[in-house]
């Protein structure tokens, strides 16, 4: 058995559930009172995958545009991260790029799975599986489809990236 310290990193445009993905994970609850990330949170949570286990570092970064030049300094030494988009929300969809360049300027190819975040608003999806699905074929990364409402795939989306890391 083996102890792993591992950071992550949650990366996304502002109000897309990076928060209440995280705390969906860490608590299994869900919560909608938070006030929009300044900066960093940092959360952590311990998991056992296999014979390892795993101290999970999670840096839940803002997606506002004023943290925009601290991105590479948050990303520091991270192994891999979680890149969501609101399935409900074209434009952060089409901002992913910006995310994934950051994250690739300072780590290559390290592990990256994309998430589309609120499946739960079935009436209000824009963005459709298969156009997720290409998106993340073209950029090396896995897709999980989740809602922090809900839980669905939240522990899958997790573990599917701290596979990939170890």
């Amino acid at each position: 058995m083996s102890d792993i310290i591992l950071k992550i990193c949650l990366l996304g445009e502002l109000k897309v559930g990076k928060t209440t993905l995280v705390y969906r994970y860490i608590e299994n609850k869900f919560r909608t009172d938070f006030r929009s990330t300044l900066g960093v949170n940092l959360l952590k949570k311990t998991v056992k995958i296999g014979d390892s286990t795993i101290s999970t570092q999670i840096w839940d970064l803002g997606g506002q545009e004023p943290f925009k030049k601290l991105r590479k300094l948050y990303l520091e030494g991270a192994e891999g991260a979680l890149l969501l988009f609101d399935v409900t929300n074209q434009q952060s969809f089409i901002k992913l790029g910006e995310w994934i360049s950051s994250f690739r300027e300072v780590h290559g190819n390290k592990p990256v799975v994309l998430i589309g975040n609120k499946i739960d608003l079935k009436e209000n999806i824009i963005i459709d599986q298969s156009q997720a699905e290409r998106y993340a074929s073209e950029n090396n990364m896995s897709l999980v489809l989740t809602s922090a409402k809900t839980g669905e795939n939240v522990e899958k989306a997790f573990v599917d990236l701290l596979k990939r890391i170890i």
